[in-house]
């Protein structure tokens, strides 16, 4: 999938990796949305979101009682939604319940990045939050997955809105790879690498 951002083609790589068999909810997603046709396994996608123009299969508010029954589901997604929820302890709470026994929550939540809307742009976490909330809400097992490069991914993302062509993204990224890998080649755990400036982090959870 072609994209200028740094963040969703990390993000893109990492849900390419997973496997579901089973119904999935997609919170705040559409069914327009690209990034399901990356997700393998048999599988079927079923898209809320508070919002009916993204075109979506029910509406409901992810900060309230969600319209489904316990144990509904084999995977939960939140991808870049966890951020626009103000009251994501709820959000979290109603994933486990309508998650079935040994079921997964799989996301994507920005760090670095600019404030944006749909509706809203609350909070930014970080490893140890998600480790936390996830761990509250009573998951057994959480796995977070740092996501862009360091420094130099950082500044690109930080101009993507001057970058007109995709080739020059496409030129630029590589080029923001190659010095950041060679910055972390000079000096390992650098505080300008991803792991302590990361654009984003890829969550999964397990109940």
């Amino acid at each position: 999938m072609k994209t200028k951002s740094f963040l969703r083609i990390e993000e893109y790589k990492k849900l390419a990796e997973l496997t579901i068999n089973g119904n999935i909810l997609d919170v705040g997603g559409s069914k327009k949305s690209g990034y399901h046709e990356l997700i393998k396994g048999n599988h079927k996608i079923i898209t809320g979101n508070i919002n009916s123009s993204y075109g979506v299969d029910i509406i409901f508010d992810a900060q309230k009682k969600w319209p489904f029954e316990d144990s509904s589901f084999s995977c939960v997604l939140f991808i870049n939604v966890l951020e626009h929820l103000f009251d994501y302890k709820t959000a979290i709470s109603e994933a486990y319940r309508v998650l079935e026994n040994g079921g997964r929550v799989a996301g994507v939540a920005p760090f670095i990045f600019n404030v944006h809307g749909s509706p809203s742009d609350y909070f930014r976490y970080t490893r140890f939050t998600f480790e936390r909330i996830f761990t509250d809400a009573g998951f057994k097992k959480v796995e977070i997955k740092e996501l862009g490069t360091g420094a130099f991914s950082i500044v690109y993302h930080t101009l993507i809105g001057f970058v007109k062509w995709q080739w020059l993204a496409d030129i630029l990224i590589f080029i923001c790879r190659k010095l950041d890998g060679f910055l972390l080649f000079v000096k390992p755990n650098n505080k300008m690498s991803a792991k302590f400036m990361p654009l984003g982090y890829y969550f999964e959870v397990k109940k």
